[in-house]
């Protein structure tokens, strides 16, 4: 009887299990629809902006702009964005454990990390050398993304420019599909020179002033990049979430039909052990009536 009610409270925790799980993965799916429409939207404008950034890159004397400079590499800040929660499987532990991979290439150099994300946070408290920004505290990408990129491009930026780091990256999970999200590191500062074909090399027509133009399409180029990955990131986080708690429903699912299974064998064990003792009894009763 004691093992009947074991395995009963056992089917009744896991199916209290499944429903929190069954509603996590609708909640996931339903705001998966919407971060992939944002993303779609955004990713387009990304690219272009790029495309149009990367023709400036081989202008003349480009090299002059502060973001184009190269200097001597001592210093190396590498911005991890995490996801603020977890039930979302491997997402957070891939992108670390990549990053932790790619590091022996830059051995060379100091490196430095800037966590953001309650997930990257916690993972790098004990960090020797993480870096904290007052801005991070205050983030709160879901209420406005593009403003908080905005503000954390210009931190960055400063940070650059005042020659506390000497190349900074962004360290994110690259969007490809539901299933499927690529750690990706990418280098933001300094700008990189992409080369062109000669033929599509133009001399640029700038007004009202080359500086000012340059340096709002930086900005923006930027600004995108950081808030491009960061869709991303809430992209990939939906996804493995979805995944993850269907996979939790699978196996909940798999669990109850086996524990009921243990539960009828159980009280089929208990039945048949009650009609065996009965007829023990009926058998004893009626051979001491016969004496």
């Amino acid at each position: 009887m004691a093992q009947l009610l074991e395995i009963k409270s056992r089917i009744r925790s896991v199916d209290s299990t499944l429903k929190i799980t069954k509603a996590m993965k609708m909640i996931a799916t339903a705001r998966l629809a919407r971060a992939r429409d944002r993303f779609n939207k955004v990713k387009p404008v990304y690219e272009r902006i790029e495309t149009i950034t990367n023709r400036m890159s081989n202008i003349e004397n480009i090299n002059e702009h502060e973001l184009f400079k190269k200097r001597d590499v001592n210093k190396i800040l590498f911005v991890v964005f995490s996801t603020n929660r977890g039930f979302c499987g491997g997402y957070n532990i891939r992108l670390f454990n990549y990053l932790e991979e790619q590091k022996h290439n830059y051995f060379s150099s100091d490196v430095f990390i800037l966590p953001i994300g309650e997930k990257a946070v916690e993972y790098y408290d004990k960090y020797d050398n993480r870096i904290n920004l007052s801005i991070v505290d205050e983030i709160s990408w879901e209420k406005d993304m593009f403003n908080q990129s905005r503000l954390l491009m210009y931190d960055l930026k400063k940070m650059y420019f005042n020659a506390d780091f000497d190349e900074i990256y962004i360290v994110y999970n690259s969007f490809k599909s539901i299933l499927f999200q690529k750690p990706k590191i990418k280098k933001i500062l300094p700008m990189e020179h992409v080369k062109e074909n000669e033929q599509e090399i133009l001399d640029y027509i700038f007004e009202p002033k080359r500086e000012i133009i340059l340096d709002n399409l930086l900005d923006t180029y930027l600004i995108l990049t950081i808030n491009t990955a960061l869709i991303e990131l809430e992209t990939g986080e939906y996804g493995a979430r979805m995944s993850a708690m269907d996979g939790a429903n699978r196996n909940g699912e798999k669990l109850t039909k086996k524990l009921k299974i243990q539960f009828q064998r159980a009280r089929q064990e208990a039945i048949t052990r009650e009609i065996t003792e009965i007829i023990g009894g009926a058998e004893t009763l009626r051979r001491e009536k016969d004496e």
